[in-house]
């Protein structure tokens, strides 16, 4: 699903990393109706929600941190 979800109506995101049993990263999200949906990764609301979610937990002195 490429169609914007709100980021207020998620409840969970779900990174599947690639691998034997999947050629491509999965983001699944579940909303807080509890609708559980494929999103696709390379959406770019996807990819904003993704690196705010990043940024928002990345332990202070992680490599990549601005100063």
């Amino acid at each position: 699903l490429s169609e914007v979800i709100p980021p207020r109506r998620l409840a969970r995101l779900e990174l599947v990393a690639e691998g034997p049993h999947c050629a491509v990263p999965e983001v699944i999200a579940t909303t807080k109706q509890g609708q559980t949906v494929c999103l696709s990764p390379s959406a770019p609301w996807v990819k904003l929600i993704l690196t705010r979610i990043h940024n928002r937990y990345r332990l202070p002195g992680a490599p990549g941190q601005r100063s």
